[in-house]
């Protein structure tokens, strides 16, 4: 009977053996796309960049920004477009989203008046705190740099995971790190070499002006960060994300140099 028996039960472990192999590779391509799948650099802590600021619309966490001065932070404008003051948070002072934030009222918000909410340009917003922040080791506003650096420069960009993203690429194993302050090394063109990158996309003709830079991709599977992200070069800030994506073209930045005027007007 045991005999007979035999060819049957080697089967279901050759069955069950193939299962779990399977499974394993299962784990091992999960982890891989995890690997890939980046949210935009790598963790960091706020103390790295002191200057960052979440954006919360309605409890939820939207969009970054920079803290320009104690009492203002600038952002982008699709950011905060169409809601009341008190529908606004920011959060700073800590490396994840949630957890140890310093969260302040918003008692103004500036949404720059050539904004139309259709393209990228002008996409820019400062939002006046009611309550100045107390500046410390992880808090601290940034100076705006007096030019771009040249073509090719290498340049930071922070900021959290863009939700947007992350839901639509979502894995369990990067639950935990789209909380997390992210931080990425790229290289920065300015508006003639970036229409050359967005080449054969026809976005970038009709966009692409001296009020826009962008940043090659450190990965062609890498997700942007959020809308109103930072980036700066030794220390001073340069721009804010006005468009990304998950694609193999650059991000897109506001030169906030270029309004340097506006930033100060709006901040006094």
């Amino acid at each position: 009977m045991l005999l007979r028996a035999l060819p049957l039960l080697l089967a279901l472990f050759v069955l069950s053996k193939s299962d779990t192999d399977a499974g394993e590779d299962s784990e091992e391509d999960d982890s891989e796309d995890c690997n890939r799948t980046t949210l935009g650099g790598h963790p960091v802590d706020i103390s790295t960049a002191p200057w960052i600021a979440s954006i919360s619309i309605k409890q939820k966490a939207k969009c970054d920004g920079a803290i320009y001065k104690l009492s203002h932070i600038v952002t982008a404008g699709k950011c905060v477009d169409g809601f009341l003051n008190k529908a606004i948070r920011v959060r700073v002072g800590s490396t994840t989203r949630s957890d140890g934030v310093i969260e302040v009222e918003v008692c103004n918000i500036t949404v720059h008046e050539k904004f139309t909410g259709q393209t990228v340009l002008h996409n820019l917003a400062i939002l006046k705190l009611c309550e100045p922040l107390e500046a410390s080791k992880k808090i601290q506003a940034i100076q705006l740099a007096n030019q771009l650096p040249a073509n090719g420069a290498k340049v930071t960009a922070n900021g959290w995971a863009s939700f947007r993203w992350w839901a639509m690429y979502w894995k369990k194993c990067l639950d935990d790190e789209a909380y997390k302050l992210q931080k990425a090394e790229v290289k920065l063109f300015g508006p003639r070499q970036c229409t050359d990158l967005w080449a054969q996309n026809n976005w970038s003709k009709k966009n692409f002006t001296e009020d826009l830079f962008c940043t090659e991709k450190f990965s062609k599977e890498a997700c942007s960060l959020a809308m109103g992200s930072p980036v700066v070069h030794k220390g001073k800030l340069l721009g804010i994300i006005t468009k990304g994506g998950c694609s193999e073209y650059p991000e897109v930045y506001i030169n906030l140099i270029r309004y340097k005027d506006w930033l100060n007007n709006h901040t006094k």
